[in-house]
């Protein structure tokens, strides 16, 4: 929160159509923030387990669902629209593609609202909508839409770096930090 009560308006950059996407809703109930770790158990004959292999770890993924409601002439279309960019192959500035078909990029964003981390580059791998069909205006635009969205991190970029160093400094911070009785 910030100082006065307000909360931080959800905010996300559409790196693909140059575009800032913000809302005073926050997402709905949990972020949820996955990272798999991957091992192998090899099965041995005779033996009464099976030997564990480290591999690797599987990609990290946010995922959240955002409500938007807007009650004005528009319903909450013109937000959707916004949203509508992340669900396709970028179109670029005023809708001329520079690269089309199996060179068009994927949408990515940047993000780091309610996760944790630094302002990170991702994936964009869902982003489906639901319309509240009893919510719609007099001109049926939806007026209520929840949208869900998973976010594949980019571990490949540059920013990671910023949140490897991140990750550390804070970790070592936080072994030196007192526990209080509210944590228990």
């Amino acid at each position: 929160m910030m100082g006065n009560g307000q909360i931080v308006p959800f905010f996300m950059v559409d790196l693909s159509n140059f575009q800032m996407i913000t809302t005073r809703a926050i997402p709905q109930g949990t972020i949820k923030d996955t990272k798999r770790v991957l091992i192998s158990e090899t099965p041995v004959p005779g033996r009464n387990f099976s030997p564990i292999s480290t591999g690797a770890n599987a990609n990290r993924k946010i995922a959240f669902t955002l409500p938007l409601v807007n009650r004005g002439d528009f319903g909450n279309l013109l937000l959707l629209k916004q949203f509508d960019g992340l669900r396709n192959q970028s179109n670029g500035i005023g809708g001329y593609r520079v690269f089309t078909g199996a060179l068009s990029p994927n949408p990515k964003v940047l993000f780091q609202w309610g996760t944790g981390s630094v302002p990170l580059i991702w994936f964009v791998t869902k982003c489906d909508f639901a319309h509240e069909s009893g919510m719609v205006n007099r001109v049926a635009f939806p007026q209520h839409t929840l949208v869900d969205v998973e976010l594949t991190l980019d571990e490949e970029n540059i920013l990671y770096k910023g949140e490897e160093l991140f990750r550390s400094a804070t970790a070592l911070l936080g072994t030196g930090a007192p526990l209080t009785f509210t944590e228990f």
